[in-house]
């Protein structure tokens, strides 16, 4: 196993040794603060090679068989001190291969609103990336960095990884929103290498999910996932968006 607790830390997989696909597991701890407010959100940006993005995350859990070859296993709602939460997304293989070129996943942790007030750096969200019997740990430690020690600083880069025919190269990431910030994780190409930040539409669940195109709208956020509706928000008798 590899450890790599530095943003500047890199590991690389080989997938020529193996036949399985790739499991990404995120983990937190209960932070012993009395309240249920640990419930984390494991969600992977993906970027293909001509540039379409996808999300994958509980609302949207995808396919291993089809666009983005990438499956999540489903949401779970909290952890305890005798077990820690874990949420859990498989990697086709192959995807580099069925898409034409590298692909890119960003993987973060999210925390709703309506989780309550934590700040998610002490629930210390790690990722684990397995194939076969390889495998490596993301675990920068986010307490180090007083501004994502905070309440309302929702999203948590916790990896990212370029994914090729042969090979993953996977690094941890140190990155965090804006506090009361609701845009995703989106890399870019930048030539072979991807740059990562913080500036995607907000994709909100269950009863909260009509409201992301209103904040989408509000932020003037034009970029959308391939595989997330775009609900149109209302407009009055003379064109306005409603506020």
């Amino acid at each position: 196993m590899i450890n790599l607790n530095k943003p500047d830390q890199t590991a690389t997989i080989d997938l020529t040794k193996g036949s399985s696909d790739l499991l990404v597991r995120a983990q937190w701890v209960d932070n012993g603060d009395d309240k249920d407010n640990d419930d984390l959100d494991l969600r992977c940006s993906i970027l293909m090679p001509d540039e379409q993005m996808y999300l994958i995350d509980g609302a949207y859990p995808c396919s291993l068989d089809d666009v983005p070859y990438a499956r999540h296993h489903g949401d779970v709602q909290g952890a305890s001190t005798e077990m820690p939460g874990e949420e859990q997304i498989t990697v086709a293989r192959d995807i580099a291969k069925r898409m034409g070129g590298p692909v890119a996943l960003c993987f973060s942790v999210y925390s709703a609103v309506a989780n309550g007030a934590v700040a998610v750096a002490t629930l210390k969200p790690r990722m684990k990336m397995s194939f076969g019997s390889q495998e490596v740990v993301c675990d920068y430690d986010f307490t180090q960095n007083a501004d994502a020690n905070v309440d309302g600083v929702y999203t948590y880069i916790i990896g990212y990884a370029i994914v090729t025919e042969d090979e993953v190269i996977l690094a941890p990431s140190g990155k965090t929103s804006r506090p009361g910030q609701e845009e995703t994780a989106w890399p870019a190409w930048h030539g072979t290498s991807i740059d990562v930040d913080i500036s995607g539409p907000a994709v909100f669940k269950g009863a909260q999910a009509n409201y992301a195109a209103k904040y989408n709208a509000k932020k003037r956020i034009e970029r959308h996932f391939a595989n997330v509706p775009q609900q149109a928000t209302k407009k009055g008798l003379f064109g306005k968006l409603f506020s």
